[in-house]
């Protein structure tokens, strides 16, 4: 298994999925050697962050670098998704299609 996500991060081109394949050798190693959590460890290792912290960082630096023009590259979830439908039962759709 190590062999293949080496194998993986050398071919992979994309620095980012590079990282998340280090991640998951690096995990693999840590939990054969018992850590209690070796996934927040490996992601410590190669990011220097706890894993619940590296997409708000990821926010943050986008926004650093965008200024003003991040909510146009990155909209709102609630601006960019479509409305919501009505809430009705289920029975009544049936009645109102049998009709």
């Amino acid at each position: 298994m190590l062999d293949q996500l080496a194998a993986a991060e050398l071919s992979e081109v994309n620095p980012h999925l590079r990282d998340d394949y280090r991640i998951a050798w690096i995990t693999v190693r840590f939990a054969a050697r018992s850590y209690a959590s070796p996934h927040v460890a490996a992601t410590y290792a190669v990011l220097g962050l706890h894993p619940e912290k590296v997409w708000p960082a990821i926010v943050e630096q986008r926004k650093a670098l965008l200024g003003r023009w991040y909510e146009a590259f990155f909209p709102s979830a609630e601006s960019s998704l479509p409305p919501k439908k009505p809430v009705h039962s289920v029975g009544r759709v049936e009645r109102e299609q049998a009709a």
